[in-house]
């Protein structure tokens, strides 16, 4: 099994999930902790699961670039969701 090509599609949906959670919630997206920050541990719980799964089967390891990459594409996916489709909720 290679991990990139479970890791940069999960990140991507988790991008379009949290930046369509943050655009839904205003409050999530103004916390204590940025949302961007979600998929950072996203991505330590997915390397914990590889290396757990490393001893029972053959696993190509991801490379730093590719890290880079899938969180990357979630952040930029993140930010297209929240300031980029359509208009915001309704604030009166």
């Amino acid at each position: 099994m290679i991990a990139r090509n479970i890791y940069v599609p999960i990140m991507c949906f988790a991008g379009v999930v949290i930046g369509g959670y943050a655009r839904a919630n205003p409050a999530f997206a103004n916390g204590s902790i940025p949302p961007y920050v979600w998929l950072l541990g996203l991505s330590l719980i997915f390397d914990f699961a590889m290396m757990a799964l490393a001893g029972r089967i053959a696993i190509v390891p991801l490379t730093m670039n590719v890290r880079v990459f899938g969180f990357m594409s979630g952040v930029v996916l993140y930010m297209l969701m929240l300031h980029g489709f359509g208009v915001g909720p309704a604030t009166s």
